[in-house]
């Protein structure tokens, strides 16, 4: 009797090695899934803020590059606000597009050159995507430098050369 005795202990001690083994892998698949998530997590996040840091300065290059005909590109204002103003000619009228920031929105506004008096045209702009911060400068003649603000902590500046004739 003491041989069944002893051999019930082992295989007590055998299921409770395995049931032992087991917890372990589940401890280990659990904190590897949970890693794994906070991972993937992190990935998309940076993801999605180069993807709005590229968007936003991707448009603006963009715009600058479509408009660049000698004299039709420059930094202004609107109502206060700096723009950049893209001028364009078409039939026998004026146009000007305002590309501002206005209530933590780039905004896009195309209208009749000189077409306004005393209104704010500010809100009047279609929302073109969120930025904490527009700055506009021109360092040398044909080159603008835009700094944008995307909200990550760190601003990012640009230079874009004006390949129109400014000699």
């Amino acid at each position: 009797m003491k041989t069944r005795t002893g051999d019930n202990n082992r295989h007590v001690v055998d299921v409770l090695f395995v049931l032992a083994l087991f917890g372990v892998f589940a401890a280990s698949a659990l904190l590897l899934v949970t890693i794994g998530a906070s991972v993937y997590k992190q990935t998309v996040s940076n993801m999605d803020q180069s993807f709005t840091d590229r968007t936003s300065y991707s448009y603006l290059v963009e715009k600058i590059h479509q408009n660049d005909i000698y004299d039709a590109i420059e930094i202004g204002e609107l109502e206060g606000s700096p723009a950049l103003v893209l001028t364009q000619r078409l039939g026998e009228e004026e146009y000007c597009t305002y590309l501002y920031l206005y209530e933590g929105y780039l905004m896009e506004l195309f209208t009749r050159k000189n077409s306004f008096a005393g209104t704010d045209l500010r809100p009047a702009g279609q929302n073109i995507m969120p930025l904490d911060g527009f700055h506009l400068e021109a360092p040398a003649a044909g080159l603008i430098k835009i700094t944008i603000d995307t909200g990550n902590g760190s601003p990012i500046t640009l230079y874009t050369a004006l390949r129109s004739d400014y000699s």
